[in-house]
C-alpha cells in the first residue's frame, strides 16, 4: 500500500499518470540491486528506482566519493573553476553524448574509456610503458551524464591507477543532468 501511495503521489508531482509510472520498469539502485529493504517504525519498506522522464539515463547510483582522495564538488565549484589556470573541466561522456546534448561551457571531452591513454592531457608524461604524474598540478573536475552514470568514476579510477594524484580530482557527480536541471549555460559539443 505504502508502495502505490508513494507512486501515485510521484505520478501526480510529476504530472503523469499513475498506469505510465507502474508500468516503468524498476532499474539498478546501485552495486547490482534493485531493491533495499528500510525499517520503518511501523514496518519494512522496499525502496526501488523506476524509469521517469526526468531521470535521462538508467545508470546506477554512485558514491559521492568514486575513490579515496577525489574531493565531490558542485555547480558552484564548476562555475568557479571554469577557465581557471590550472583547473580543468573534464566531460568523460562518449563523444555522441557530447555532440547530441551538448556541455558545460569550457570543459573538453575525454571520454572515460580513453582518459588512461591521454594522461598528457593532464600534464603526465610517458616513461616507457607507463605514466609519470609526479610533477602535475592541474585540478581535474570530472563529470559525466548524473549522479546514475558509472562513466566518469570509472575514468577518475584509471586516471589514479595510472598515477594522477587523488588530491587533484574534483568529482561532480551531479553531472551534465543536474547542470541542465538547474538551467546553467551550455554550449554545444564540439570535439
Amino acid at each position: 500500500m505504502k508502495k502505490l501511495l508513494n507512486i501515485a503521489t510521484a505520478a501526480v508531482f510529476a504530472g503523469t499518470t499513475l498506469t505510465a509510472i507502474a508500468s516503468e520498469e524498476n532499474i539498478q539502485l546501485w552495486d547490482k540491486m534493485n531493491a533495499y529493504t528500510v525499517e520503518l517504525e511501523d514496518g519494512p519498506m522496499e525502496i526501488t528506482r523506476v524509469k521517469t522522464p526526468p531521470a535521462l539515463i538508467k545508470g546506477y547510483l554512485q558514491p559521492m566519493f568514486p575513490a579515496e582522495g577525489v574531493t565531490p564538488v558542485g555547480e558552484i565549484d564548476i562555475i568557479e573553476a571554469i577557465g581557471k589556470e590550472n583547473s580543468m573541466i573534464v566531460d568523460m561522456r562518449m563523444k555522441d553524448h557530447v555532440l547530441q546534448l551538448g556541455t558545460i561551457p569550457g570543459s573538453i571531452n575525454i571520454p572515460y574509456t580513453e582518459v588512461a591513454m591521454n594522461m598528457d592531457q593532464f600534464g603526465c608524461e610517458k616513461k616507457g610503458e607507463d605514466w609519470s604524474c609526479a610533477d602535475v598540478t592541474t585540478k581535474i573536475y570530472a563529470f559525466c551524464n548524473s549522479s546514475t552514470c558509472p562513466q566518469s568514476p570509472s575514468g577518475i579510477r584509471a586516471m589514479i591507477r595510472e598515477g594522477y594524484p587523488a588530491e587533484l580530482i574534483y568529482y561532480y557527480r551531479g553531472g551534465y543532468q543536474d547542470w541542465t536541471i538547474h538551467g546553467l549555460t551550455t554550449v554545444e559539443g564540439e570535439l
